[in-house]
């Protein structure tokens, strides 16, 4: 049982199990199979020394030739307490055979002692830093990238593309159903039991600091949760082009996380396309269109930021 997020903040639990039972499903999903012809493969290469500090990744074959190697990053979800990078590894191979570098990557979890969104958010840079390093062994040169993510792992992408440096150019991001607000994944409930030692894991879980803060207001709590929220960084100079894919009846990432985002990027004017899939839940398998629209646009803004 995840202690980091908890009722007791006014949180609401059965949210984030319902995201760890989602991520776990689709391991259970009929998935296509790799083949060599696709590229090279390169598996459990470690980024760090902590146990989820691996990822794989998948070069194309003329990769070497290539002067401005572009990286598809992918980023898996799981509620941030599970999940695995085998969850995105079929998202890399079409795009492989296209001619870009992919990779999908593991993080540490918010079960493991000492873990925060925050070490979530370092582990993404220290693996791009690692992926790049590692294709130029391998006589490739990556010098630009995007990134992509489904659910919290959604969440991580939009948190590093608005809030961190970016050891790579980010040309653009690919969210699907990422949570942007968490004052709307975790609403506050008054009446909820706040026991001292979940308030200071909730705190931990968002910002990576520990205090002695035993109970939360609502205007307390809030604040923690914007801290951890995408739309709080999200402003002329970080706004990158995006795609966004939500389904209209997901009842874990409601639709009020994809308005906050367009209203942002509208405000703004910035360039984003968004993918409301209609008849879908928090699995976008319910619209097939939308499916194929959405790889469709993928590749739209591959061959527009990227240039190739």
């Amino acid at each position: 049982m995840n202690k980091k997020i908890k009722k007791g903040c006014g949180c609401l639990l059965g949210a984030v199990l319902l995201l760890a039972v989602a991520g776990a499903i689709t391991l259970y999903v009929l998935r296509p199979k790799w083949h060599d012809e696709y590229g090279e493969r390169y598996k459990d290469i470690a980024y760090g020394t902590l146990q989820h500090n691996t990822y794989d990744l998948y070069l194309p074959h003329d990769a070497a030739k290539k002067d401005s190697l572009a990286l598809i990053l992918f980023i898996h979800g799981g509620s941030w307490i599970g999940g695995d990078k085998s969850l995105r590894e079929y998202d890399c191979y079409p795009w492989v055979q296209k001619g870009y570098a992919a990779a999908t990557m593991n993080y540490s979890l918010l079960t493991e002692e000492g873990t925060s969104l925050l070490t979530m958010l370092d582990e993404i840079e220290a693996c791009i830093l690692h992926i790049k390093s590692f294709a130029e062994e391998k006589g490739a040169r990556i010098r630009q990238m995007a990134i992509c993510g489904i659910s919290a792992g959604g969440h991580l992408a939009m948190m590093f593309a608005y809030a961190r440096q970016h050891p790579l150019p980010i040309r653009f991001e690919a969210i699907k159903v990422g949570p942007s607000d968490f004052r709307i994944l975790f609403p506050y409930d008054k009446n909820a039991e706040q026991k001292p030692e979940d308030v200071r894991d909730f705190v931990f879980s968002c910002t990576g600091k520990h205090t002695d803060i035993t109970s939360l207001t609502q205007e307390e709590a809030d604040s923690i949760k914007l801290i951890a929220s995408p739309i709080t960084y999200i402003n002329d100079s970080t706004a990158l082009p995006a795609i966004f894919a939500y389904g209209e009846k997901d009842g874990i990432v409601k639709t009020a996380h994809y308005h906050a985002l367009q209203a942002i990027y509208d405000s703004l004017g910035k360039p984003y396309d968004l993918i409301v899939f209609p008849n879908s839940n928090h699995f976008l398998m319910g619209d097939k269109d939308c499916t194929e629209r959405y790889d469709s646009t993928l590749a739209d803004y591959c061959n527009k930021y990227f240039g190739y």
